[in-house]
C-alpha cells in the first residue's frame, strides 16, 4: 500500500487554505499515512491526524468567526488584530499578547483527542526550542500542548513551557515540514501557504503588520534554502492573495481562491497514485 504523507505549512490565515487542499484527498478516497505540520498546519493537521473531515474543519472555522470579540481588541479597530475573537485571551504576562488557552480548549472540544498516541493518523508538530535556537519534532504525549506551541509566535503568543524547555513557533525554523516525513512515506505532499510577495500601498504599514510580513520572509527564505536540498514530491504553493496574517474573517475568499490549488493536486496526486500502482 503506499504511504503517503502531507506537510502542512505556516501562513496565518492563508492556512485555511489547507481545509480546502485536503479536499482533494477526501475526493480521491485517498487517507493520508502520515501528517506534519506547523503553526497553523500543526493546528489543521491535528484536526486531519484525528480524523476530521474538512467540512467539520470549516464548520469550526465558522463558529470561530461568529464569535465577538472581547473590548481588548477595540483598540485595534484599524487593523487585522481586530479578528481577535473572543477565544482568544489576552495577557499581561511578559513574552506575548495572548495566552492561547482559550483557543487551546475551543481546539479540545472539537479534536477530543489529548494525546498523539491516541490519533488514528501519526502527526509529528514542529516547535523551535527558544533557548537552544533549533528545531523541535513533537509526536508523543500532550497533543495540543505541542500544537499551542507550533504556533506561539514570537512576541504576540506566550511561549510555551514543556519541561525544562521553551518552545515557540516552529515557522522560525522549519515552516514547511515536507523533510521531517520524507523517510516516512513513498509520496510527500507538501502544501505552502506562504505569501511571496507583499502588495504596494500607499500607507505605512501598522507595526504589527510589519511584524507579520518580516516574519514571513524569514520563513520564505528557509524555504527557499530547504528547496535547494531536497524536495517533497508534489509541491503545491496556494499563493494566496490580498490576505494578511490574521485576517482569518476573508476565510471565503481563501477558500475561493484555494479551489485551484485543490484541483491542481487532486490531479497530481491521482496521477503519482497511477505511477505506484
Amino acid at each position: 500500500m503506499t504511504r503517503i504523507g502531507v506537510a502542512l505549512g505556516a501562513g496565518g490565515a492563508r492556512g485555511l487554505a489547507h481545509i480546502v487542499a485536503l479536499q482533494a484527498f477526501e475526493e480521491l478516497g485517498v487517507t493520508p499515512s502520515i501528517v506534519s505540520g506547523t503553526s497553523i498546519g500543526a493546528v489543521i493537521g491535528a484536526g486531519v491526524a484525528a480524523g476530521l473531515s474538512t467540512s467539520e474543519m470549516k464548520e469550526a472555522v465558522e463558529e470561530i468567526r461568529s464569535a465577538r470579540p472581547g473590548r481588548f481588541w477595540h483598540m485595534y479597530d484599524n487593523v487585522e488584530l481586530k479578528f481577535a475573537i473572543a477565544l482568544l485571551d489576552p495577557t499581561t504576562e511578559t513574552g506575548g499578547l495572548i495566552k492561547g488557552e482559550k483557543f487551546i480548549r475551543f481546539l479540545q472540544s472539537k479534536i477530543k483527542t489529548e494525546r498523539f498516541e491516541d490519533l488514528p493518523i501519526p502527526l509529528l508538530v514542529v516547535a523551535t526550542n527558544y533557548w537552544k535556537r533549533e528545531q523541535v519534532i513533537l509526536s508523543k504525549g500532550d497533543l495540543l500542548q505541542a500544537v499551542r506551541a507550533s504556533y506561539s509566535m514570537p512576541g504576540l503568543f506566550t511561549p510555551v513551557k514543556m519541561g525544562r524547555d521553551l518552545l515557540v513557533d516552529g515557522g522560525l525554523m522549519n515552516p514547511l515540514p515536507y523533510d521531517i516525513i520524507q523517510p516516512l512515506c513513498d509520496i510527500t505532499v507538501a502544501i505552502d501557504v506562504a505569501v511571496h510577495e507583499t502588495a504596494r500601498k500607499s500607507r505605512v504599514p501598522h507595526a504589527q503588520e510589519v511584524l507579520f510580513s518580516a516574519f514571513q520572509v524569514l520563513q520564505n527564505s528557509v524555504v527557499r534554502e530547504k528547496l535547494k536540498q531536497t524536495q517533497p514530491d508534489i509541491l503545491i504553493e496556494t499563493n494566496i492573495k490580498n490576505v494578511r496574517a490574521l485576517e482569518f474573517s476573508k476565510a471565503d475568499e481563501i477558500y475561493r481562491q484555494a479551489n485551484l490549488s485543490k484541483e491542481q493536486l487532486k490531479r497530481k496526486l491521482g496521477r503519482a497514485l497511477q505511477k505506484d500502482d
